[in-house]
């Protein structure tokens, strides 16, 4: 592994092995172990997810993915943002679809709890979701919930080059999103809050969620 990373994340760094494949990397100390088991059980199950080919630690050696994130390519106008939210909302549905790992509570599904744009590939094979460390079994409406708050974070933050984009794709997303996605928002703020670590004031764009569900 040489050079500058293809790509960073909040938490870890993505570099080129080769033409197949990156090597994932985290920046703290990790345990890729479930998230490797979630990604090959919904991958097992046809979901749209990179192939794992090893995996140790904190380090992921994964399949090399072509294509631009989804906020990469609204931004260039390769995708439109009612597209955008269409695939967003598309994604969640066939997710929370799919049977959970065995032992998971009765009626719980299999939760990504960070799908918004920049986690999501437009690859030539289509969309591929990425970075399923928050993975786990729970009440899909957790999930759409927190696509929305993450969208509306990005909304009303006007410093944001994506803010008027991240404002329609969340009106477009909500009028598409499966289940009730304003129905756990208090819970959902508090785990979006728990992600960031307290660094970041939730109560607009929660308000800003509600007002476009309503």
């Amino acid at each position: 592994m040489t050079g500058p990373p293809l790509a960073s994340g909040r938490e870890a760094d993505v570099y080129a092995l080769d033409e197949r494949r990156v090597l994932r990397r985290y920046r703290r100390e990790a345990d890729v172990t479930d998230e490797v088991a979630a990604m090959r059980h919904v991958g097992g199950l046809g979901y749209p997810v990179p192939a794992v080919y090893e995996a140790a630690g904190g380090d992921m050696i994964m399949e090399r993915l072509d294509g631009l994130t989804m906020a990469q390519a609204c931004a260039r106008g390769t995708l439109s943002i009612d597209d955008g939210a269409a695939h967003l909302a598309g994604l969640l549905r066939r997710l929370h679809e799919l049977p959970p790992w065995p032992g998971a509570a009765p009626g719980s599904r299999i939760l990504h709890l960070d799908l918004h744009p920049e986690n999501v590939l437009m690859t030539s094979r289509g969309p591929m979701v990425i970075d399923w460390c928050n993975a786990r079994p729970g009440d899909p409406d957790l999930d759409t919930g927190l696509t929305a708050l993450i969208l509306a974070q990005v909304a009303v933050d006007e410093r944001h080059d994506w803010s008027a984009a991240a404002e329609a794709m969340l009106a477009s997303f909500l009028a598409a999103a499966p289940g009730e996605p304003a129905r756990l928002l208090d819970e959902v703020v508090r785990f979006r809050d728990r992600q960031l670590s307290g660094t970041e004031p939730l109560d607009a764009a929660a308000e800003r969620v509600l007002a476009c569900a309503r």
